[in-house]
């Protein structure tokens, strides 16, 4: 089943929008281009079970910008993915002939120099001894996606994997809208309302001087939730209330589809 970020809630709706419109005016030192905007899905919490794959959509068209797998193969669970065209990648590397991805922190930037291959292994015990999700909470996969045959944009998910159970957690991703324009792992999730992946007192002063519109309540409570994600935990403001911390593929020829290249793809607002 592909998801969409149009299909979120309107509240989420409504948030993200908030969060575009914070990318305009965040303080300096954000990580995106102000004359673009990070589109965020709201939060999703989607289970992938074994022996499934879940296909996401970041933009408004009909094809899948990315493939991820949970699947259980004789070597052991496997979690992974492919960027399903061309020119698109994953920020990750390669050892040992193996393509993996990088588990970012947030706040980490995803540009062209982190791309590597568009197949990758995230987890597959110690048959893929390099992979960086065996036991992930809360990391974030970052890959760009092409929208016609060259232009790429990039993105980020945060996922939690626990390879040994076998199971693969998609919480939520965001993606940003101007072509070549990187993106901050986290940037535009929940909280972080200067769109800089991370979420501190300086978020919490934007939403301040924007309570009522775009924000309100329910924006509150989702920085206190994400307090401390890509930063020290530490207070940074003093007149800023504590809130709570932020609790909470491939190897060789396993599953990969065939690479092509989009052709008229819709270019995305």
């Amino acid at each position: 089943m592909s998801v969409e970020h149009a299909s979120s809630s309107a509240a989420a709706l409504r948030r993200r929008t908030g969060y575009a419109l914070a990318a305009t005016v965040a303080a300096a030192g954000s990580g995106t281009d102000a004359e673009g905007a990070v589109v965020y899905s709201g939060l999703q919490e989607i289970s992938i079970a074994q022996g499934n794959r879940q296909a996401l959509r970041f933009n408004d068209d009909a094809y899948n910008d990315i493939v991820l797998k949970n699947y259980i193969f004789a070597a052991g669970n496997y979690q992974g993915g492919t960027i399903p065209f061309s020119p698109g990648a994953v920020s990750g590397f390669t050892a040992n002939l193996f393509n993996y991805a990088t588990a970012l922190n947030a706040g980490e930037v995803i540009d062209q120099s982190t791309l590597g291959g568009f197949a990758f292994s995230l987890a597959l015990g110690s048959a893929n001894p390099n992979a960086q999700f065996i036991n992930a909470e809360n990391k974030y996969i970052g890959l760009a996606f092409p929208i016609g045959p060259t232009d790429l944009y990039y993105a980020w998910i945060r996922v939690s994997i626990n390879n040994a159970a076998g199971t693969f957690i998609v919480h939520d991703w965001a993606w940003q809208n101007e072509t070549g324009v990187p993106i901050t792992a986290g940037a535009g999730g929940l909280g972080d309302f200067n769109v800089d992946g991370v979420v501190n007192g300086a978020d919490f002063l934007v939403w301040q001087r924007s309570f009522g519109d775009p924000y309100d309540a329910a924006d509150l409570a989702d920085w206190k939730s994400a307090y401390g994600n890509g930063v020290a935990a530490a207070p940074t403001v003093a007149a800023v209330p504590e809130p709570g911390a932020l609790g909470l593929l491939a190897a060789g020829a396993g599953g990969l589809e065939i690479l092509r290249r989009r052709h008229g793809r819709r270019k995305s607002s």
